[in-house]
């Protein structure tokens, strides 16, 4: 995978980091011996990750329906990596959580996760690492909305 040539814009080097760090956790879990997920899948798995946990939410923040999310959501309980329970404060909503089914691919991940953060900070330095994820981190604030160019 190669970083556009054209990278003055920050979305772009985002989208570039995203892919490069999901390829990179997908790659690593096929070399353990699990089975590749597509892009979806794995973004489920980390916005699950981070307490992005409704159907409805899930759905909004990948862009797709919610009958999408709903058949996704299926097929991941199907294959016992995630379940849907009862919102505590709305019993009419759903939660996703993980299942037990999934403690093994979500601990390989984190392993392989913490060693490509590992290999990252080597390639382009600790200090650059660390400025990095504290940048990253930073409250961005409302969201943007540009005027439309005439």
């Amino acid at each position: 995978m190669q970083q556009s040539d054209n990278a003055d814009f920050l979305i772009g080097t985002l989208a570039y980091a995203l892919f490069w760090m999901d390829e990179s956790l997908q790659a690593s879990l096929e070399a353990a011996g699990w089975e590749r997920m597509n892009r979806t899948r794995s973004m489920i798995m980390l916005s699950i990750t981070v307490g992005i946990n409704r159907p409805a939410q899930l759905a909004r923040n990948l862009g797709v329906s919610r009958q999408a999310i709903h058949q996704l959501l299926q097929g991941m309980k199907q294959e016992g990596l995630l379940e849907l329970v009862s919102d505590p404060n709305d019993r009419r909503a759903k939660i996703v959580q993980f299942s037990s089914g999934s403690d093994g691919i979500r601990e390989a991940a984190e392993a392989a996760i913490f060693a490509i953060e590992k290999e990252l900070a080597g390639r382009i330095g600790k200090q650059a690492f660390a400025n990095l994820k504290k940048t990253l981190t930073l409250d961005w604030g409302p969201l943007v909305i540009a005027p439309p160019q005439r």
